[in-house]
């Protein structure tokens, strides 16, 4: 098992017995919480244009630059996030820690195609941090047709990669059929 620094353990633990009545939150409950959100009210801050298919310039730090938000909100003094966590000679997008102090990787990729980026990567940073479980968090841009289905898990020889889909290109609702 890989833990966080004892600073931040420590920073965790003096929160006090207020955990104790706070409900558990899973690392899934998390992120779906996290895709609900963006789902819900950041769409647009993905696109330059969503008519023409143009996302902004570095979306994906824009993704980041969001789950780091959701996390402040929703952690409070529950768990901690950190981004840009360094990896071997690459750098994990974040790690999410709760109060367990056990350390989520998870990574986040824009889908612009067909291809689905990252399963490899995130192999590489679950091994360097000794993990058995990791995450890839897709900010899905493809138009609604013609989309490939995203597996829910992705198994390597380190352990298992688990996806969280959010869809930052959906259907209008003016445009859906009744």
């Amino acid at each position: 098992m890989f833990f966080v620094s004892k600073a931040i353990a420590a920073k965790v633990e003096a929160s006090g017995s207020r955990l104790a009545t706070q409900p558990r939150i899973s690392i899934r409950k998390f992120l779906e919480g996290f895709r609900d959100s963006i789902e819900s009210e950041a769409v647009n801050s993905f696109w330059d244009s969503r008519a023409k298919g143009k996302l902004r310039t570095r979306a994906e730090k824009l993704g980041q630059e969001c789950l780091g938000l959701f996390a402040d909100a929703k952690l409070e003094k529950r768990g901690a996030l950190i981004r840009e966590a360094t990896s071997g000679i690459g750098f994990v997008d974040v790690l999410v820690t709760f109060s367990s102090g056990l350390v989520h990787v998870v990574e986040l990729k824009i889908l612009k195609g067909n291809k689905i980026p990252g399963p490899e990567q995130v192999a590489t940073y679950m091994k360097h941090k000794h993990r058995k479980e990791g995450w890839l968090v897709f900010f899905d841009a493809r138009s609604a047709n013609g989309r490939t289905i995203i597996p829910e898990t992705f198994k390597r020889a380190v352990g298992t990669i688990r996806t969280i889909v959010i869809d930052i290109n959906p259907v209008a609702p003016s445009k859906l059929a009744n």
